[in-house]
């Protein structure tokens, strides 16, 4: 019987292997794998349709949501949260005799009070298996990318359970300020939050100063990275290769990537070129067909359109030497930016955009290039790629920075 501790990873609303959420789960579990015994509690529609999943770990998938999207079929949706919230209602009175007979009842009186008397979307499906799973103060629970939902939930947990395990809880995009909205639950686990019983990590500085401002005490709140893999990479002299990775959108800048591979060519210098992507907008697939006109004529063009998963993605970053990251500035520095967290931690060399603030805590030595425009991007390309060497060296010093900075990151020192 093994002594470790639990570490509980939650994805309430994954139900497919497309997106980061699936390769940040994978993270964390790798992350954590020696020191804890790992579970991931999913979506009960979740499909991995064989992308690759860890085979240490235990998967209950017991979470019900949402059938219909709204964004889809906003009718069906209406009509299922029609049925879920009478639903709601008999749930509350089943548990409401089973805290009775369990002689819980005040707490449970006061955890729904706390949700304005209805349960958590997630509370009947969740709550069955937490209490399979006879967690200890101990052990742990991540909810690896929290929405309001989310938090609702582990407020009620907090009230209904005094003995819960710790709650970590991390937020990737800024909640919006509304009536009962995500900060009125931040507030309501205030308690929790100061007796290190509750964590919240955010990855900006725009996010951090925001939860800050909309907390009581200020406490328990953490600016933190997600965990990465690291890739020692080697010198290459030529046949660079410029990547893009990730989904195929305009604040990502997808749509400027036949432009700068058409300056490239007009001034004589050739790079190969390595483009992933899986998700694309309508209002993109113009780009699409640009590239894929492109990629008939020149054969240093190589598109991969699809999904790929933890193992393929990180293959497809070992094969890039060069990444221009052409989203806004703005976007970057409120929303921020895995793919320059997946180039620091595999040695790759960026060209960014001029007023980028993100990492600058890590960029310290000069790995990178700035560029305004689409013309200056080009030029940054050739200015890594005739120096390759200088760049890859202080790639390869901020990659140990970055190393030393998760050694020591708030969610590694309080799971640990």
């Amino acid at each position: 019987m093994s002594n470790k501790n639990k570490l509980i990873l939650v994805e309430s609303e994954m139900k497919g292997p497309k997106g980061h959420f699936l390769d940040n789960l994978i993270e964390t579990t790798k992350t954590f794998e020696k020191k804890l015994n790992i579970s991931w509690l999913l979506n009960s529609h979740f499909d991995s349709e064989g992308t690759y999943i860890p085979n240490n770990i235990k998967i209950f998938k017991c979470i019900t949501s949402n059938v219909f999207n709204r964004k889809k079929n906003k009718f069906l949706y209406l009509i299922e949260e029609t049925y879920l919230f009478f639903l709601n209602i008999f749930q509350i009175f089943y548990m409401l005799f089973y805290f009775i007979k369990k002689n819980n009842l005040f707490d449970y009186c006061i955890a729904l009070k706390s949700n304005y008397f209805l349960l958590p979307k997630y509370f009947f499906s969740f709550y069955k298996r937490y209490e399979i799973l006879n967690l200890s103060k101990n052990d742990h629970i991540f909810f690896q990318t929290a929405r309001r939902k989310d938090i609702a939930l582990i407020n009620f947990l907090t009230k209904i359970d005094k003995d819960h395990p710790k709650f970590h809880i991390r937020v990737m995009l800024p909640p919006k300020i509304k009536f009962k909205g995500f900060f009125y639950f931040l507030k309501e686990i205030d308690k929790v939050l100061k007796e290190k019983r509750a964590f919240i990590y955010l990855w900006s500085d725009h996010n951090y100063k925001l939860f800050l401002r909309n907390s009581i005490s200020k406490m328990g709140i953490y600016k933190s990275n997600i965990p990465w893999s690291f890739y020692k990479r080697n010198l290459k002299t030529k046949n660079h290769v410029i990547g893009f990775v990730g989904d195929a959108r305009k604040a990502r800048g997808f749509h400027h990537l036949p432009e700068i591979i058409k300056i490239l060519e007009k001034k004589k210098y050739f790079f190969r070129y390595l483009i992933q992507f899986s998700k694309i907008s309508d209002d993109l697939l113009y780009v699409r067909d640009k590239l894929y006109k492109f990629s008939k004529k020149n054969k240093n063009i190589k598109i991969i359109e699809k999904y790929c998963d933890y193992k393929e993605f990180r293959n497809i970053l070992k094969k890039i030497d060069i990444m221009p990251i052409v989203h806004n500035s703005n976007e970057i520095n409120k929303v921020t930016s895995g793919t320059m967290y997946s180039c620091t931690s595999n040695e790759i060399p960026l060209v960014i955009p001029s007023g980028t603030l993100f990492m600058n805590k890590v960029l310290i030595y000069k790995s990178f290039e700035k560029a305004k425009n689409l013309s200056e991007f080009a030029d940054k390309l050739i200015k890594i790629s005739k120096n390759y060497n200088f760049y890859l060296n202080n790639v390869k010093k901020n990659s140990t920075i970055l190393k030393n900075i998760l050694k020591d990151d708030p969610l590694r020192m309080n799971i640990i």
